[in-house]
């Protein structure tokens, strides 16, 4: 009894904090709209949900204790016949509704990389892999960012929220969000996917970051 207490509490507590979380944010000023670019043109981003869960693939006998990876890809078209240099943000907030009293409810993982000579085409690709142990630890994706810069530059966005982000329009460009008191940055959670196991699962589909 006293067990189903406790959780019924760590659980109110952790929806009160994403009701405070979403209704500070609301009172105050979003994210600037981005620039629309003929550059580059975002398709797909990966949705929240099953889908993005993958096991890693295997070279012999599968390990009994196979765990669920983050695989975030963002599907993208490419005007110019070259692009010398980009870079590519993601952005990923997770929501840990098991949060003991005094613990961040929300954690928020950022991958910057780096991409060279990207031809012109449709239905391009670049990719990021989210560690098991982070969603394991500190909750599930409820939130995705990605962001395209050249030279400097902010070419193309785009993402998706739920929960108490559902409502938050650009919410990984937002300081009011990602710098909130209730948001704990944390870093090496998230990693390249031509450095996880997934780099050479459908190799020729993807961007080779540098």
């Amino acid at each position: 009894m006293k067990t189903q207490r406790l959780s019924s509490s760590i659980g109110l507590v952790a929806c009160a904090l994403a009701f405070c979380l979403l209704g500070e944010v609301r009172g105050q000023a979003a994210a600037p709209a981005a620039p629309s670019s003929d550059i580059l043109r975002i398709r797909k981003v990966t949705e929240l949900g099953r889908d993005m869960f993958q096991r890693a693939p295997s070279m012999g006998n599968r390990s009994p204790k196979q765990k669920d990876w983050g695989v975030l890809d963002v599907t993208f078209d490419s005007a110019p016949e070259w692009i010398d240099e980009m870079t590519v943000t993601f952005t990923v907030m997770l929501q840990n509704k098991k949060a003991k009293q005094g613990e961040p409810v929300f954690s928020l993982l950022t991958l910057t990389s780096e991409y060279r000579d990207i031809a012109q085409g449709r239905d391009r690709k670049a990719g990021v892999v989210i560690l098991p142990v982070a969603m394991e630890r500190h909750g599930q994706p409820i939130g995705i960012g990605v962001q395209f810069f050249r030279d400097g530059q902010l070419i193309a966005e785009s993402g998706v929220g739920a929960e108490s982000l559902s409502s938050q329009a650009r919410w990984w460009a937002n300081p009011n969000v990602t710098d909130h008191a209730s948001v704990k940055k944390r870093d090496g959670y998230m990693i390249e996917r031509s450095k996880s196991p997934f780099a050479l699962v459908d190799i020729d589909s993807y961007e080779a970051s540098r």
